[in-house]
């Protein structure tokens, strides 16, 4: 009985600590898109983009996709401009504006980035010597493809090129860059992990469990709380 007690009590706390990080992340992620916004404006268009990136990982809004597809529109990438407003309107489908700038943009980036297009058969060269392990000739292929039509997917294998290389500093660059087109990729979120990390302790617990360190903290506090409790 005292068990289900203590099980009952661990429950609710969980269930008021995500409430509260869940709110806490709607605020925070409104405030960073108001600040990108406010770039947005001042033609800033890397911070507006940084904030996007931002409000985007704390809460996808169909709002902070297409920010950061016209900012990105403005910036002169149209390719992952594209891919934010389709974000968008997957989210909300009835959104005229990510719709009527899709349908503006999905012509263009086909021909840039189809099949035959020079972006994708740099691409495609880059991916053979990268198999066959010359890095420096897939880094070079993986910059043209990404200087023609930059995509995430370019400067994903752009970073992977520079891993195996050893190029460390190159390869975190090309990911952050990759994570900027395409923020919803947890395999380049996870390398640039591995690649970026310093923390240790508390906090490297609270980020891979998606947990601020203070409320973490306040878990386990009530943790061991409810052992005396009860």
């Amino acid at each position: 009985m005292k068990v289900s007690k203590i099980l009952v009590f661990l429950a609710l706390i969980l269930f008021v600590a995500s409430g509260m990080l869940i709110a806490a992340n709607s605020a925070q992620a409104k405030q960073y898109l108001d600040y990108g916004n406010k770039y947005m404006k001042a033609k800033q268009y890397d911070n507006a983009i940084s904030y996007y990136n931002q409000s985007i990982k704390l809460q996808a809004s169909t709002e902070a996709y297409y920010c950061l597809g016209v900012a990105q529109y403005y910036k002169g990438d149209k390719a992952g401009a594209l891919r934010n407003f389709q974000y968008s309107l997957k989210l909300n489908p009835s959104n005229a504006a990510a719709k009527a700038m899709v349908a503006k943009l999905g012509g263009a980036a086909g021909a840039a980035g189809g099949a035959g297009g020079p972006a994708q058969q740099y691409l495609v060269t880059g991916h053979k010597y990268l198999k066959a392990k010359q890095y420096d000739m897939a880094i070079k292929y993986y910059q043209a493809s990404a200087q023609v039509g930059p995509t995430y997917q370019a400067y994903q294998f752009l970073g992977t090129a520079y891993y195996y290389k050893g190029d460390y500093e190159n390869a975190k660059l090309a990911y952050e860059k990759s994570l900027q087109l395409n923020p919803n990729n947890p395999g380049v979120q996870s390398v640039l992990a591995k690649l970026g990390s310093g923390e240790q302790g508390e906090q490297r617990v609270s980020q891979q469990i998606g947990v601020h360190p203070l409320l973490l903290a306040l878990l386990f506090a009530g943790s061991i709380a409810a052992l005396f409790f009860f």
